[in-house]
């Protein structure tokens, strides 16, 4: 999954992301975009979860619009999280074997929550600053 967050981000979004160990439990405003993965022929679904800070969110969708981050509404953020989710998925369906596995409809919203602190999730920095993170989970 790094390797597809990564590589979708560089080439799509024009932006690096390290991944980091901890990260406080702090409140986290921002977007969580998800997309359903399942296998083929038929087995238990998986769920990828990328949830960014509001600021960071915005900046990606100013990236892949061409835009400014200050004159985009929530729904083009909403479209380019999805856009983004679908990718990420799409790559790491490449990498696992694309005839493995089928894609849901990406979906995104607006989201005010904790940062998640365990082992299953990938948290994500830019230039030394906390964010997002990413996971994929059963169900």
């Amino acid at each position: 999954m790094k390797a597809a967050i990564s590589e979708v981000l560089e080439t799509m979004y024009f932006t690096d992301v390290g991944f980091q160990a901890e990260v406080s439990g702090e409140a986290m405003e921002g977007w969580e975009a998800c997309i359903d993965v399942h296998p083929v022929p038929e087995g238990a679904c998986w769920r990828l979860r990328l949830s960014f800070v509001e600021g960071f969110a915005r900046e990606l969708a100013a990236n892949m619009l061409g835009m400014d981050s200050e004159k985009l509404d929530d729904d083009q953020v909403r479209d380019a999280m999805q856009e983004l989710a679908n990718m990420v998925a799409g790559t790491c369906m490449v990498l696992l074997g694309p005839e493995n596995w089928r894609l849901g409809l990406p979906f995104a919203e607006k989201k005010l929550g904790r940062a998640t602190q365990n082992g299953d999730v990938l948290n994500m920095a830019s230039s030394g600053s906390f964010v997002g993170q990413a996971a994929c989970v059963q169900g």
